[in-house]
């Protein structure tokens, strides 16, 4: 099966240069590497052009794409699917590192699982402690539904498995990493009212399908991956504060109708509860 790695991206070339580095030496190489640019100036460009000639040594085309829009993760992958000639459509971050052979790992899935519809690799850094502050985080979030959930061996919505031992079915996939069949761009895209960071655009665009395809994704522990999730500076922290809310009130409201604003409202409340417990714990500790 031929593959199409397609990465939105906005600033990051020394990350963007270190994923280059990744696709260069998987054991299964992708057809073509295709870069959709957010960046208000040219570094991605020339960092790009700079690749060409080890891609090329590679036999994989690289193909640089400056997004002529709004600046929009959503829109972003969506101009690298339109571009794509691939059979799988390989989406990640920039700040993201493969494992060499993890290319070659989403390729049994799909082997394996011919009605597979997406697939995701496993992000090795998230596994959660299972300390007393954890658990007690765990069961606030099971009544509240206000952060992701770390349970083993599951990835049921708002859940990603805090250790994985086999192919697990999932109910959304990781925007960070994740490979689709090209026809599912027949029949979905993603939401291109998410701007900017496109928070939950990848929830969104992989619950949506498996709404109408049950047991159609998948997650593998054996295709692995890092998500460095590059920092972002205080101003854009409290732009996308802001963004955060407005884009998972849309997200929920689209995917559940009016269950979906009552969910919303009610991971509000958990997370009001949160903030509070947060400053009492800051005047205990500090006596102000």
């Amino acid at each position: 099966m031929r593959v199409s790695v397609i990465i939105p991206t906005y600033f990051r070339k020394k990350d963007l240069a270190e994923l280059f580095e990744c696709l260069l030496v998987q054991t299964y190489k992708p057809l073509e590497v295709i870069v959709v640019d957010d960046t208000p100036n040219d570094d991605i460009r020339h960092l790009c052009e700079e690749y060409s000639a080890k891609f090329d040594e590679s036999d994989i085309k690289l193909i640089y794409a400056k997004n002529p829009r709004e600046r929009s993760a959503a829109i972003a992958r969506n101009i690298g699917a339109e571009k794509a000639c691939g059979e799988l459509f390989l989406f990640l971050d920039s700040d993201v590192l493969l494992f060499n052979d993890y290319i070659e790992k989403i390729i049994d899935v799909f082997n394996e699982k011919p009605h597979s519809l997406g697939v995701q690799g496993y992000i090795v850094n998230t596994s959660m402690r299972k300390d007393r502050l954890n658990f007690l985080r765990d069961i606030f979030n099971r009544i509240f539904h206000t952060y992701y959930r770390y349970p083993k061996d599951s990835c049921k919505l708002f859940e990603y498995p805090s250790s994985l031992s086999k192919v697990i079915e999932c109910e959304w996939l990781s925007g960070a990493n994740s490979v689709y069949r090209r026809e599912v761009f027949d029949h979905f895209k993603f939401d291109e009212n998410l701007k900017g960071y496109s928070y939950m655009e990848d929830v969104l665009f992989s619950h949506s399908i498996f709404q109408k395809f049950k047991r159609d994704l998948f997650i593998t522990p054996y295709a692995k991956c890092i998500h460095k999730i590059s920092p972002k500076n205080y101003e854009e922290s409290h732009v996308l504060m802001e963004q955060k809310m407005k884009y998972r009130k849309y997200v929920l409201k689209k995917l559940f109708g009016l269950r979906g604003i009552l969910l919303y409202h009610w991971q509000n409340v958990g997370l009001f509860i949160l903030e509070m417990l947060g400053l009492l714990k800051h005047v205990i500790k500090t006596g102000k």
